[in-house]
């Protein structure tokens, strides 16, 4: 089961599985990690209480606290630009007008 608090549905250690599709919760206390999206790699320490090699879809890692993510839905998926507030995709075409 996991821990929800609005639209937020927070990792559990249990479900801090690799492969998981996570993003870094918009409260993260350093701002430039707010609502990044990646991909739990590894876990380290106590399955109880574990940290999370994350690879953030920028292409690097970084190491979370299960507890510093959020799960991420096929539905929401890329839904969120970098300062965490939510978007949906445009669906305009891109194209100039000719």
């Amino acid at each position: 089961m996991q821990v929800s608090r609005g639209s937020e549905i927070f990792v559990r250690p249990e479900e801090a599985q690799i492969g998981k599709r996570v993003r870094v919760r918009k409260d993260h206390r350093k701002t430039d990690f707010r609502g990044r999206e990646g991909t739990i790699a590894k876990s380290w320490g106590n399955p109880d209480y574990p940290a999370l090699d994350v690879l953030l879809d920028e292409g690097y890692w970084q190491l979370f606290w299960y507890h510093e993510l959020e799960e991420v839905s096929e539905d929401d998926r890329g839904t969120r630009p970098r300062n965490g507030a939510t978007a949906r995709p445009s669906t305009q075409d891109p194209s100039p007008a000719r």
